[in-house]
C-alpha cells in the first residue's frame, strides 16, 4: 500500500507539470516560466443512450474542473480517429459552472454530423475542450494519453454516445453472421448462428459460447439475454452455458445491445474458463 500511495503522489507532481505551458519566448525549466492550465474530471454518467429517432433526447455527463477557472467548453462529435482533431466537428460551445451537466440532444449531434445522418447500434465519440478565459484550450489533443488512462484523474474529456433503437423480438429472431470474434475466437468471421424468441417478450437466446466450430464445446446451453425493451440495451446474467475439452463447466455473463432495427448484436462478454475470468469480449452478430 505505502508503495501504491508512494507511486501516485510522484505521479501527482509530475502531472502539475502537465497543466502548465511555458510563457512566450522561454525556455528556461524554471516553474517561474510556466503557465498553470485546466482540465475537466467527470462527476457522474448520466446517460449514454441517444434514442436516435428523438430530436429532443439527450445524453449527458456531470463534470468539475482542475486547474485554473475554465470559461466554457467546446464538445465535439469526433468523426475519424479520437486524437485527430482536423476531423471532430464542433456540436457546441457552453459557458462552464462548477458541477453543470454537459448535454448533447439528437438534434445537435446530427447538426455536426450533417450530411451524414445518426446511425442507430453506432456510438460516436464526444470530446470536450476547456477553454480558459484567456483563450488557452485543453483536450485529449494536448493531454498525454498516459496520464489521461489514470483511474485517479478522473479525466472527463472523452464520452459516448451510443444510437439506440426499441427492441422488437419478433424482428431480431433468425440467421446471423459472426461480424467479430477475435478476443475469444469460438467462431470464425461470417460463421452463421441462429437467435430465437427467448423465454419472455423482452429476451432471446442462442448457442454461443463454447461454439462447435471451432471451441468443440459439448453439453451447450442457451445464453439467455434479457433485452430493454426501450432502448435494445441487453444483459445476460452470469450462466453456465457449457463445456470445453478438459474445462467443463464453463459459464458466461454479458452486456450490450440487440438492435432490431438494424439486425445489429453486439456484447461484451465475460467468460469463466479453466478457472480463470476473461473479460470484456467483444462477440458482435449481423443479421442475414
Amino acid at each position: 500500500m505505502k508503495q501504491n500511495i508512494i507511486k501516485f503522489l510522484s505521479l501527482s507532481v509530475l502531472f502539475i507539470g502537465v497543466l502548465y505551458s511555458c510563457k512566450k519566448g522561454q525556455i528556461s525549466g524554471d516553474s517561474a516560466n510556466l503557465i498553470e492550465g485546466s482540465y475537466l474530471t467527470l462527476t457522474k454518467n448520466i446517460n449514454g443512450n441517444l434514442d436516435f429517432s428523438n430530436p429532443a433526447a439527450t445524453v449527458s455527463i456531470q463534470v468539475g474542473s482542475k486547474g485554473v477557472a475554465v470559461a466554457s467548453v467546446n464538445i465535439y462529435a469526433a468523426t475519424g480517429a479520437a486524437l485527430d482533431k482536423t476531423k471532430w466537428k464542433l456540436i457546441k460551445n457552453v459557458p462552464y459552472t462548477e458541477g453543470m451537466n454537459l448535454v448533447v440532444t439528437t438534434a445537435e449531434l446530427a447538426a455536426a454530423l450533417a450530411p451524414g445522418v445518426i446511425a442507430p447500434g453506432s456510438q460516436y465519440t464526444l470530446q470536450n475542450e476547456a477553454v480558459t478565459a484567456d483563450g488557452r484550450k485543453f483536450s485529449v489533443v494536448n493531454t498525454p494519453s498516459n496520464y489521461s488512462s489514470l483511474p485517479a484523474y478522473n479525466f472527463a474529456l472523452t464520452w459516448t454516445a451510443t444510437a439506440v433503437c426499441s427492441f422488437n423480438q419478433a424482428g431480431s429472431v433468425g440467421l446471423y453472421k459472426v461480424v467479430y470474434d477475435g478476443d475469444w475466437a469460438d467462431y470464425n468471421t461470417g460463421d452463421t448462428l441462429s437467435v430465437f424468441a427467448g423465454p419472455t417478450a423482452n429476451s432471446i437466446q442462442m448457442l454461443a459460447y463454447p461454439s462447435a466450430v471451432i471451441g468443440g464445446g459439448t453439453n451447450r446451453q442457451y445464453w439467455i439475454v434479457n433485452v430493454d425493451p426501450a432502448t435494445g440495451a441487453a444483459t445476460m446474467a452470469t450462466q453456465y452455458i457449457g463445456d470445453y475439452p478438459g474445462a467443463p463447466n464453463a459459464k458466461a455473463a454479458a452486456t450490450g445491445f440487440v438492435f432490431s432495427c438494424t439486425g445489429l448484436i453486439n456484447f461484451k462478454v465475460d467468460v469463466t474458463y479453466a478457472g480463470g475470468l476473461y473479460g470484456g469480449l467483444a462477440f458482435k452478430l449481423q443479421k442475414q
